[in-house]
């Protein structure tokens, strides 16, 4: 049985897709069960990550376990690692960020940290998978693409080589199925490093419309992150992720997911085809 925290988000729906593909038992644990669309070989749990109760009636007879909460949640995750050593689960994949990588020089990179660690010391066979950011965060230009033909965005010099979430969630199928995984931290990354400059120039030919790149000062981008509910300490974080171009936080694609796959990753080009609806509204 493989329990997986974040089961209706955006990596999670499709590990829950991807476990039941391979023939594993599944277990989703969600707050609301009306989003759990699943397979009907997947048992839908209720439950809520600030209740350790729920968690770790959740864990019953748990062999592995896949976790992904909100980014201002390190409690929850905290909730997760200390049910897990108290249930001795074999196996847990945790989904990070390649703000993790050390040297980490953000809160939200230090949350991240602190949860690896937590897992770390569960008594789990643990793996770490750090994304360096997704592809789909592009249909939250949607509103200002149908309202305006203009994209806003901070830093957009900074090259990134996102990823598709889908394969993001094979990774983490791959890594709650096979053996070979323990102690590992993989970096994730699409096949090109691109800025939002040029995933903007895509995404207007793909809809076949011009589209405007305009650069947003990164307090002003602060500002409306704060106004939108978000908070301060978590917003200093991102948006100082946003800022480092290195390689250690995405700039350069690396090989991880072929390596683990035995596929390639999918292309920003080919996400893009396939979300053209999304991105219309």
């Amino acid at each position: 049985m493989i329990v997986v925290f974040g089961s209706t988000g955006n990596v999670g729906r499709h590990v829950v897709t991807g476990l039941v593909a391979a023939g594993e038992r599944v277990r989703a644990f969600t707050r609301d069960p009306a989003r759990a669309r699943f397979d009907e070989s997947v048992e839908v749990v209720t439950g809520d990550l600030k209740d350790p109760g729920t968690v770790l009636a959740a864990l019953a007879g748990a062999d592995g376990v896949y976790v992904a909460t909100s980014p201002d949640a390190l409690a929850h995750e905290l909730t997760v690692a200390a049910a897990l050593r108290r249930c001795g689960v074999g196996r847990v994949v945790k989904l990070s960020s390649v703000a993790a990588n050390a040297p980490v020089t953000d809160s939200y990179g230090a949350a991240h940290a602190a949860a690896e660690n937590a897992f770390m010391e569960s008594g789990a066979e643990w793996t770490a998978l750090r994304p360096a950011g997704y592809m789909s965060n592009v249909l939250q230009w949607r509103s200002s693409i149908t309202s305006q033909d203009r994209v806003y965005q901070p830093y957009g010099k900074v090259r990134r080589a996102v990823i598709d979430p889908e394969d993001v969630a094979a990774v983490a199928v791959a890594c709650l199925t096979t053996a070979g995984h323990h102690t590992k931290a993989y970096q994730l990354t699409g096949p090109e490093a691109l800025t939002a400059p040029q995933q903007t120039a895509r995404v207007s030919a793909a809809l076949g419309r011009p589209l405007e790149f305009v650069d947003v000062d990164p307090e002003q981008a602060r500002n409306g992150m704060i106004r939108a509910g978000m908070p301060p300490e978590l917003v200093d974080g991102l948006l100082s992720s946003m800022a480092d171009p290195g390689p250690l936080r995405g700039g350069t694609p690396q090989p991880t997911v072929r390596q683990i796959t035995g596929r390639p990753p999918v292309t920003f080009d080919s996400w893009l085809a396939r979300h053209l609806t999304e991105l219309r509204g």
